[in-house]
């Protein structure tokens, strides 16, 4: 019984400590989280920036300042950030991982129920198992809000829900997923600054893919097939990418690319809360 106990409090520890890092609760993490940004703008919204004691707490966690506040290359504070993306998927059933079969063939998964299960194994209300990820979109989602309007905001959101997944290439003619976005802001009538703006925000950072795998199979005529998380400035990430290339007999080698929703459920709460 006591050996049970101890494995319930250990285990809470471990998800409270992993919450602990999320932005949402943690200025440090959040800064961190934030680079790389101008100092000008870091320092207006964190005045604790100005502050010598807190520049050398993140110095020593690999943040340098220059015209630009920014991580170190494989620095302790990079790997904060690696952490807190995955803590963030892990607890809103996104994270990916990959097996063999039977087969021997690489086949890709996502852990789902995770909350649900870790609410058993704690012996706890699911309500009770944090969320960071949907913590941390409703103070994003909020910020925005004042910033641009909540009403355009909900609407990107709803569009966001409304027209993923989204095919194009290959042997789909559809719209890229630059056409989508911009047809949303033509719908929603925002400036083509604005659009950018919110897009490197919530959607999409240009150079912020993360490649999670690639996969070459078949014959002489192999087709690759490569899977992508899309990063955004604020880690909203809600888009997975899966390309492929493959041969056309009448045009050749070809690339197909297919983008998915991610955080879905989350994404529909905050669009829930803020209409």
């Amino acid at each position: 019984m006591n050996n049970e106990k101890n494995l319930k409090d250990h285990l809470t520890n471990l998800i409270n400590a992993l919450t602990n890092l999320s932005p949402s609760r943690n200025i440090i993490s959040q800064l961190i989280l934030l680079t790389p940004e101008d100092q000008a703008t870091l320092n207006n919204s964190f005045p604790e920036v100005n502050i010598s004691e807190f520049r050398e707490v993140l110095r020593a966690m690999g943040i340098v300042f220059g015209d630009k506040i920014e991580c170190v290359k494989d620095s302790f504070a990079e790997t904060i950030i690696k952490l807190i993306d995955k803590t963030f998927d892990w607890l809103d059933d996104e994270y990916i991982y990959f097996y063999f079969d039977r087969y021997s063939d690489i086949r890709i998964a996502k852990m789902d129920n995770v909350r649900s299960n870790l609410a058993k194994l704690t012996g706890q209300h699911i309500d009770l198992i944090p969320n960071p990820y949907l913590e941390w979109i409703k103070l994003v989602i909020e910020k925005l809000s004042h910033e641009y309007g909540k009403d355009k905001i909900a609407k990107i959101l709803k569009e966001l829900l409304t027209q993923l997944p989204l095919t194009y290439g290959g042997h789909y003619k559809g719209k890229t997923l630059q056409e989508s976005i911009d047809e949303i802001g033509a719908k929603i009538r925002l400036t083509p600054s604005e659009l950018k703006e919110i897009c490197e925000l919530i959607i999409y950072s240009e150079g912020k893919s993360e490649h999670i795998y690639r996969i070459r199979y078949g014959g002489w005529d192999k087709t690759t097939e490569e899977l992508w998380i899309e990063h955004s400035r604020y880690h909203l990430d809600p888009l997975l990418c899966t390309s492929q290339r493959y041969i056309i007999s009448s045009i050749g080698w070809t690339n197909e690319f297919k983008y998915e929703l991610r955080h879905k459920e989350s994404l529909q709460k905050v669009l829930g809360e803020i209409t």
